[in-house]
Protein backbone atom coordinates (compact mmCIF):
# COMPACT_ATOMS: atom_id res chain seq x y z
CA UNK A 1 0.00 0.00 0.00
CA UNK A 2 2.88 2.39 0.69
CA UNK A 3 3.95 2.23 -2.96
CA UNK A 4 0.42 3.07 -4.04
CA UNK A 5 0.25 6.00 -1.62
CA UNK A 6 3.60 7.24 -2.98
CA UNK A 7 2.17 7.11 -6.50
CA UNK A 8 -0.76 9.28 -5.44
CA UNK A 9 1.57 11.69 -3.65
CA UNK A 10 3.47 12.07 -6.91
CA UNK A 11 0.27 12.50 -8.92
CA UNK A 12 -1.68 14.71 -6.50
CA UNK A 13 -1.14 18.10 -8.14
CA UNK A 14 -1.74 16.95 -11.71
CA UNK A 15 -4.69 14.79 -10.64
CA UNK A 16 -6.38 17.75 -8.96
CA UNK A 17 -5.85 19.99 -11.99
CA UNK A 18 -7.11 17.37 -14.44
CA UNK A 19 -10.13 16.44 -12.34
CA UNK A 20 -11.31 20.01 -12.20
CA UNK A 21 -11.31 20.18 -16.02
CA UNK A 22 -12.77 16.76 -16.80
CA UNK A 23 -16.28 16.52 -18.27
CA UNK A 24 -16.46 12.97 -16.90
CA UNK A 25 -15.87 14.24 -13.38
CA UNK A 26 -18.70 16.67 -13.95
CA UNK A 27 -21.07 13.81 -14.77
CA UNK A 28 -19.87 11.98 -11.65
CA UNK A 29 -20.57 15.02 -9.50
CA UNK A 30 -24.06 15.30 -10.98
CA UNK A 31 -24.91 11.78 -9.77
CA UNK A 32 -23.81 12.59 -6.22
CA UNK A 33 -25.59 15.94 -6.19
CA UNK A 34 -28.81 14.28 -7.34
CA UNK A 35 -28.59 11.61 -4.62
CA UNK A 36 -27.46 13.81 -1.71
CA UNK A 37 -29.30 17.13 -1.80
CA UNK A 38 -29.88 18.08 1.83
CA UNK A 39 -28.48 16.74 5.10
CA UNK A 40 -29.12 17.74 8.68
CA UNK A 41 -25.97 17.24 10.70
CA UNK A 42 -25.37 13.63 9.65
CA UNK A 43 -21.83 12.44 10.33
CA UNK A 44 -20.23 11.76 6.95
CA UNK A 45 -16.91 10.06 6.30
CA UNK A 46 -15.48 10.87 2.86
CA UNK A 47 -13.18 7.87 2.52
CA UNK A 48 -10.37 8.46 0.06
CA UNK A 49 -11.25 12.14 -0.13
CA UNK A 50 -8.46 13.20 -2.49
CA UNK A 51 -8.38 16.99 -2.84
CA UNK A 52 -11.57 17.36 -0.82
CA UNK A 53 -14.29 18.42 -3.26
CA UNK A 54 -16.87 15.95 -1.98
CA UNK A 55 -16.02 16.63 1.66
CA UNK A 56 -16.76 20.27 0.94
CA UNK A 57 -19.97 19.37 -0.88
CA UNK A 58 -21.28 17.32 2.04
CA UNK A 59 -20.46 20.11 4.46
CA UNK A 60 -22.22 22.58 2.15
CA UNK A 61 -25.46 20.57 2.17
CA UNK A 62 -25.50 20.31 5.97
CA UNK A 63 -23.36 17.34 7.01
CA UNK A 64 -20.76 17.07 9.73
CA UNK A 65 -18.14 15.83 7.28
CA UNK A 66 -14.55 14.65 7.55
CA UNK A 67 -12.26 13.67 4.68
CA UNK A 68 -9.66 10.91 5.04
CA UNK A 69 -6.95 9.94 2.57
CA UNK A 70 -3.67 8.04 2.64
CA UNK A 71 -1.83 10.58 0.50
CA UNK A 72 -0.25 13.41 2.49
CA UNK A 73 0.01 15.51 -0.68
CA UNK A 74 -3.68 15.05 -1.42
CA UNK A 75 -4.66 16.01 2.10
CA UNK A 76 -2.36 19.04 1.94
CA UNK A 77 -4.18 20.22 -1.19
CA UNK A 78 -7.55 19.58 0.45
CA UNK A 79 -6.57 21.56 3.55
CA UNK A 80 -5.32 24.44 1.43
CA UNK A 81 -8.49 24.53 -0.68
CA UNK A 82 -10.90 24.02 2.22
CA UNK A 83 -9.17 25.33 5.37
CA UNK A 84 -12.35 25.28 7.46
CA UNK A 85 -13.01 21.57 6.95
CA UNK A 86 -11.68 18.51 8.74
CA UNK A 87 -9.18 16.26 6.94
CA UNK A 88 -7.10 13.40 8.27
CA UNK A 89 -4.25 11.28 6.88
CA UNK A 90 -4.75 7.53 7.30
CA UNK A 91 -3.87 4.37 5.39
CA UNK A 92 -7.38 3.18 4.62
CA UNK A 93 -6.20 -0.39 4.08
CA UNK A 94 -5.55 -0.52 7.83
CA UNK A 95 -8.13 -0.24 10.62
CA UNK A 96 -9.67 3.20 10.41
CA UNK A 97 -8.91 5.57 13.32
CA UNK A 98 -12.56 5.82 14.32
CA UNK A 99 -14.68 4.04 16.90
CA UNK A 100 -17.47 1.65 16.00
CA UNK A 101 -20.69 3.34 14.81
CA UNK A 102 -19.03 6.75 14.41
CA UNK A 103 -20.80 7.76 11.19
CA UNK A 104 -24.20 7.93 9.57
CA UNK A 105 -22.84 7.87 6.00
CA UNK A 106 -19.62 6.46 4.60
CA UNK A 107 -19.00 7.79 1.11
CA UNK A 108 -16.17 6.52 -1.10
CA UNK A 109 -15.99 7.84 -4.64
CA UNK A 110 -13.63 6.38 -7.28
CA UNK A 111 -11.40 4.81 -4.64
CA UNK A 112 -12.12 1.11 -4.13
CA UNK A 113 -10.88 0.07 -7.57
CA UNK A 114 -7.48 1.57 -6.73
CA UNK A 115 -7.22 -0.23 -3.38
CA UNK A 116 -5.68 -3.70 -3.18
CA UNK A 117 -7.57 -4.97 -0.12
CA UNK A 118 -10.94 -3.49 -1.00
CA UNK A 119 -12.88 -6.19 0.86
CA UNK A 120 -11.16 -5.21 4.12
CA UNK A 121 -11.92 -1.54 3.45
CA UNK A 122 -15.59 -2.41 2.97
CA UNK A 123 -15.61 -4.31 6.27
CA UNK A 124 -14.18 -1.23 8.01
CA UNK A 125 -16.90 0.89 6.45
CA UNK A 126 -19.46 -1.42 8.04
CA UNK A 127 -17.72 -1.21 11.42
CA UNK A 128 -17.63 2.59 11.63
CA UNK A 129 -21.23 2.99 10.45
CA UNK A 130 -24.07 3.18 12.92
CA UNK A 131 -27.23 1.12 12.61
CA UNK A 132 -29.17 1.95 9.44
CA UNK A 133 -26.14 3.88 8.21
CA UNK A 134 -25.54 4.37 4.49
CA UNK A 135 -22.52 3.04 2.61
CA UNK A 136 -22.27 4.65 -0.81
CA UNK A 137 -19.49 4.04 -3.29
CA UNK A 138 -18.68 4.86 -6.89
CA UNK A 139 -16.13 3.14 -9.13
CA UNK A 140 -15.29 3.11 -12.81
CA UNK A 141 -17.46 0.45 -14.41
CA UNK A 142 -15.36 -2.74 -14.54
CA UNK A 143 -17.40 -4.16 -17.42
CA UNK A 144 -16.09 -1.50 -19.78
CA UNK A 145 -13.28 0.51 -18.18
CA UNK A 146 -10.39 -1.53 -19.56
CA UNK A 147 -12.07 -2.12 -22.92
CA UNK A 148 -10.65 -0.61 -26.09
CA UNK A 149 -12.83 1.71 -28.12
CA UNK A 150 -13.76 0.58 -31.64
CA UNK A 151 -14.10 3.41 -34.15
CA UNK A 152 -16.03 3.59 -37.42
CA UNK A 153 -14.97 5.34 -40.63
CA UNK A 154 -16.31 8.67 -39.34
CA UNK A 155 -14.32 8.50 -36.10
CA UNK A 156 -17.37 7.65 -33.98
CA UNK A 157 -16.50 5.39 -31.06
CA UNK A 158 -19.37 2.96 -31.28
CA UNK A 159 -18.34 0.03 -29.06
CA UNK A 160 -15.71 -1.36 -26.74
CA UNK A 161 -13.76 -4.58 -27.15
CA UNK A 162 -13.45 -6.38 -23.81
CA UNK A 163 -11.07 -9.31 -23.57
CA UNK A 164 -11.14 -9.91 -19.82
CA UNK A 165 -13.87 -9.27 -17.33
CA UNK A 166 -14.17 -12.11 -14.79
CA UNK A 167 -10.43 -12.24 -14.10
CA UNK A 168 -8.88 -10.13 -11.38
CA UNK A 169 -5.75 -8.28 -12.42
CA UNK A 170 -3.87 -5.05 -11.92
CA UNK A 171 -2.93 -2.43 -14.44
CA UNK A 172 -1.29 0.98 -14.36
CA UNK A 173 -3.08 4.16 -15.37
CA UNK A 174 -1.01 6.98 -16.83
CA UNK A 175 -3.56 9.80 -16.90
CA UNK A 176 -1.86 11.99 -14.27
CA UNK A 177 1.23 9.90 -13.54
CA UNK A 178 1.49 6.19 -12.87
CA UNK A 179 -1.20 4.90 -10.50
CA UNK A 180 -2.20 1.28 -9.91
CA UNK A 181 -5.73 0.10 -10.72
CA UNK A 182 -7.22 -3.24 -9.65
CA UNK A 183 -9.72 -4.79 -12.01
CA UNK A 184 -12.42 -6.90 -10.37
CA UNK A 185 -15.89 -7.87 -11.64
CA UNK A 186 -18.93 -6.22 -10.10
CA UNK A 187 -19.71 -9.43 -8.24
CA UNK A 188 -16.63 -8.85 -6.07
CA UNK A 189 -17.92 -5.54 -4.72
CA UNK A 190 -21.52 -6.66 -4.31
CA UNK A 191 -20.54 -9.89 -2.58
CA UNK A 192 -18.00 -8.17 -0.32
CA UNK A 193 -20.70 -5.79 0.89
CA UNK A 194 -23.20 -8.62 1.34
CA UNK A 195 -20.70 -10.62 3.42
CA UNK A 196 -20.40 -7.65 5.76
CA UNK A 197 -24.16 -7.67 6.27
CA UNK A 198 -25.02 -4.70 4.09
CA UNK A 199 -28.37 -4.59 2.32
CA UNK A 200 -28.29 -3.28 -1.25
CA UNK A 201 -30.64 -0.34 -1.74
CA UNK A 202 -29.89 0.89 -5.26
CA UNK A 203 -27.33 0.88 -8.05
CA UNK A 204 -26.79 3.51 -10.73
CA UNK A 205 -25.09 3.26 -14.14
CA UNK A 206 -25.42 6.81 -15.45
CA UNK A 207 -25.06 8.08 -18.99
CA UNK A 208 -21.61 9.62 -19.27
CA UNK A 209 -20.52 9.77 -22.90
CA UNK A 210 -21.93 12.40 -25.27
CA UNK A 211 -23.56 10.13 -27.87
CA UNK A 212 -21.95 12.19 -30.62
CA UNK A 213 -18.30 11.18 -30.51
CA UNK A 214 -18.79 8.19 -28.20
CA UNK A 215 -21.63 5.72 -27.72
CA UNK A 216 -23.61 6.93 -24.71
CA UNK A 217 -25.20 3.50 -24.20
CA UNK A 218 -22.00 2.32 -22.49
CA UNK A 219 -21.50 3.49 -18.88
CA UNK A 220 -18.22 4.76 -17.50
CA UNK A 221 -19.25 4.68 -13.83
CA UNK A 222 -21.04 2.38 -11.41
CA UNK A 223 -22.55 3.55 -8.12
CA UNK A 224 -24.03 1.45 -5.33
CA UNK A 225 -25.82 2.34 -2.13
CA UNK A 226 -26.08 -0.04 0.82
CA UNK A 227 -27.68 0.18 4.23
CA UNK A 228 -26.30 -1.33 7.42
CA UNK A 229 -28.82 -3.61 9.10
Amino acid sequence: MHDIIRQWDNSAAVYTEEQEKSKFVGSNKAVIEARFKHLNGERVLDLGCGYGWYTDYFAYIGADAIGVDGSEKMVAIARERYPDLKFSIADIERPLPFADSSFDIVFSNQVLMDIENADFVISECERVLGKSGVFYFGIVHPCFYDGKWLTDENGYRYSKAVGRYLSRYRLTNEFWGATVHFHRPLSFYLNAAAKCGFTLKEVCEPVTYDGVTQNNDLPLFFFAEFVKK
